[in-house]
């Protein structure tokens, strides 16, 4: 009759736990071997990744540029294996906007808080005694703000997910009535509105206007009005068919709602976003 042998008994490097099998059964450390320290697991496990983060994140893209609201309908529902999770993917496009910048977008120049509509006067008043309290010029102030503000408003780009989840989450509690599900879909709206705002459009415009130019000599200049209207134009039409996917609701309601988020939107990016970004950067200056 033959003996069965007596499992191997490990000892977790990181925790102390004594246990049996591949892995710790208390904080998941792997045991590893010399096989997992051989230079040609070494290249094999870089190659797993590179393959399985195409895999999931075009496929990921796929759903985003062809089936609006499928990524969120499927990650809500449990079928996560073959997706990009959408707060990874909202990272990504953060990092790729830090990065390479197209446009000025969500980083506004000193000039445009101290001229905004509702804060203006109190962005006014703060920079002129910041400018006092340094004794700076007009330029060297706008100059400080710049240079500071550009790192603060990428990092604060997260704010808007929760922000958008809550007025999601406000229309569609009766569908949704799990944050959770409402964060997933504000998410996959908020990574459209980075993809389209701040990659593609950049793009399309940049290539049109070089062209026009070449073909009639004549510059073009874009107005931040214009670059508005295209944006939320397309992200209205997203907004619409990806509620109507992952909210079950009819063609009118999801219009109805778009509405509504354009509206709501509008004031998450362009006063409580950039108001907070002002005062952020004003108050790392002093």
């Amino acid at each position: 009759m033959a003996v069965l042998s007596k499992p191997e008994q490990h000892t977790c490097k990181h925790c102390g736990n004594s246990f049996t099998g591949k892995y710790c059964n208390k904080c998941g450390e792997k045991v590893y071997s010399e096989h997992d320290k051989s230079l040609f697991h070494f290249i094999g496990e870089g190659f797993h990744f590179i393959t399985h983060f195409e895999g999931t994140f075009f496929t990921t893209l796929k759903y985003i540029f062809t089936r609006p609201g499928k990524l969120s309908e499927d990650y809500c529902y449990g079928i996560r294996k073959s997706l990009f999770k959408p707060i990874s993917l909202f990272f990504l496009l953060v990092i790729i906007y830090l990065l390479f910048p197209m446009f000025e977008g969500l980083n506004m120049r000193l000039y445009y808080h101290t001229h905004h509509n509702i804060y203006g006067d109190y962005a006014m008043q703060k920079a002129a005694s910041l400018a006092q309290e340094h004794y700076w010029t007009d330029q060297q102030l706008t100059d400080a703000f710049h240079q500071k503000s550009v790192k603060v408003s990428k990092f604060l780009l997260l704010i808007l997910l929760p922000l958008t989840a809550l007025f999601f989450w406000a229309l569609t509690y009766k569908k949704r009535s799990y944050f959770f599900d409402q964060m997933v879909f504000a998410t996959e709206i908020n990574s459209v509105y980075m993809i389209w705002g701040f990659m593609l459009l950049p793009l399309l415009l940049s290539a049109f206007m070089a062209l026009y130019q070449t073909i009639t000599g004549i510059i073009i200049p874009v107005h931040d009005e214009i670059i508005g209207i295209i944006l939320y134009a397309a992200l209205l039409s997203y907004v619409t068919l990806a509620m109507r996917r992952f909210y079950k609701i009819g063609l009118g309601k999801a219009i109805a709602f778009s509405l509504l988020f354009y509206v709501a939107h509008f004031l998450i990016v362009q006063v409580i976003y950039k108001f907070l970004l002002f005062v952020i950067t004003i108050s790392l200056l002093r």
